[in-house]
């Protein structure tokens, strides 16, 4: 059965969003390079000829320290480098910055991760241990506007005059369980301020697809950063990861509308 939402759809001509991505993590496949060729060559199929390989640091805290250590990854991008996906031994990430709506990216999605589960043998021998997906976008006021007009009070900060004038960068952050079907998910809302330029957080940077950045530096940039996600032991079907992340959004997306950003701010991005 074909998922579908169950939530509103209010498209915007002024689209705040600016990267949705999600990552699938599975029980780890220490010879992953050996599936690589077969991985790469379904996704040049599916649109995806850019490979990017490299190593990337991640790093472990355990009671003895922080340890880093070097895992490799490979990132395919399509021709206009506004999609990726990226494989690592434990994971695949699909990423975006031109999104329109979930079913398009919910079809890329479960296309993904069928490939890395099936050339992998994941499908027969792995486990899926974590689903997230997540949102971000960028709130510029208009012209003597102020941000607090577009985002609800809970996410307003203290009042400026505290702070020296022009001093005052709001990190707002909210968490808590949420049902994801009949599995306990964990939702985290970030707002976040900084005024270098920044339009995604210092996250994703990196790894971003392809965009132009709205962000200006001396100018002030407020993210909404919307992460939901699920872990556990779960069968590796594509077919379930991606009704799961159908949930998740439905979530998000009401979330969004009717807790984080105001009437108003959906007038003007309209």
């Amino acid at each position: 059965m074909t998922p579908k939402r169950n939530c509103r759809y209010v498209p915007l001509d002024k689209k705040p969003l600016v990267l949705v991505l999600c990552q699938v993590r599975f029980s780890p496949v220490r010879k992953m390079a050996d599936y690589i060729p077969a991985i790469q060559e379904e996704f040049r199929r599916q649109g995806f000829p850019i490979e990017r390989a490299g190593k990337i640091q991640q790093l472990t805290i355990t009671p003895a320290g922080v340890h880093a250590t070097e895992q490799e990854r490979w990132e395919y991008r399509t021709k206009d480098e506004l999609w990726s996906v990226t494989v690592l031994q434990d994971s695949v990430v699909l990423q975006t910055t031109a999104y329109e709506k979930f079913e398009g990216f919910a079809e890329r999605l479960e296309r993904a991760v069928r490939t890395v589960l099936e050339k992998t043998e994941q499908n027969e021998f792995g486990l899926v241990q974590r689903v997230g997906l997540r949102y971000i976008d960028l709130v510029q006021p208009r012209e003597g506007e102020d941000y607090r007009l577009y985002l609800r009070p809970g996410f307003h900060g203290i009042a400026d005059e505290v702070f020296r004038a022009g001093s005052h960068r709001l990190h707002v952050e909210s968490v808590g369980h949420t049902a994801v079907g009949d599995t306990e998910g964990t939702m985290i809302v970030r707002v976040v301020q900084n005024d270098q330029g920044f339009d995604l957080p210092p996250d994703l940077v990196g790894g971003a697809p392809r965009h132009a950045s709205r962000a200006q530096a001396g100018e002030l940039a407020t993210l909404i950063d919307m992460d939901q996600f699920i872990e556990g032991k779960f069968d590796p079907d594509a077919g379930w990861v991606v009704a799961r992340a159908y949930e998740m959004h439905d979530l998000l997306i009401e979330t969004f509308h009717n807790h984080v950003v105001t009437e108003k701010a959906i007038k003007v991005w309209q």
